[in-house]
């Protein structure tokens, strides 16, 4: 399983995948899990799925994803899903947004079968604010999100 956090660590809640890669490796959460910081570079996904694209990888993307709901909201959408359920266009925070970037993993082959994306709502997305009090508080809940996620892949892929 591979993890990855999307988004700039210095640009408030847009830093929630790399805060939740931290607490992962604090607390010593999903072990054997290998976690990914790839910043602002959606792009670098595609190198990262080389060569991990068959049923036995699961790919979780954690992503500040302007949805609509209250900030700190956390959900999991599947990749076909993500034009759809965000709405704040990344291009101008990552270069690409998922969706294009799911679309290139597409043209070029390495799209894997199982990818989830965790889309959390940011309160506060500026330069050197931190995150915001409502989605550090959603930490935990989004953690719980991930683990159940994990779950649902184990019991339809059992022994992967």
């Amino acid at each position: 399983m591979k993890i990855y956090a999307v988004g700039n660590s210095f640009y408030g809640d847009d830093g929630v995948g790399a805060a939740l890669l931290e607490r992962i490796r604090e607390e010593e959460l999903l072990p054997g899990a290998e976690l990914i910081d790839v910043g602002t570079d959606a792009l670098a996904l595609i190198e990262h799925f080389r060569g991990c694209t068959g049923p036995e990888w699961l790919h979780l993307i954690i992503d500040a994803a302007k949805m609509g709901s209250a900030p700190g909201s956390a959900v999991a959408f599947a990749p076909a899903q993500a034009r759809l359920r965000i709405r704040w266009d990344h291009l101008s925070l990552h270069g690409f947004g998922l969706a294009e970037s799911f679309a290139m993993a597409a043209g070029v082959g390495v799209m894997p079968e199982r990818v989830r994306i965790i889309g959390v709502e940011p309160a506060v997305v500026a330069i050197d604010t931190g995150l915001s009090a409502e989605v550090a508080g959603a930490l935990p809940r989004i953690l719980q999100l991930i683990n159940a996620e994990v779950e649902a892949d184990e019991a339809d892929h059992p022994g992967h």
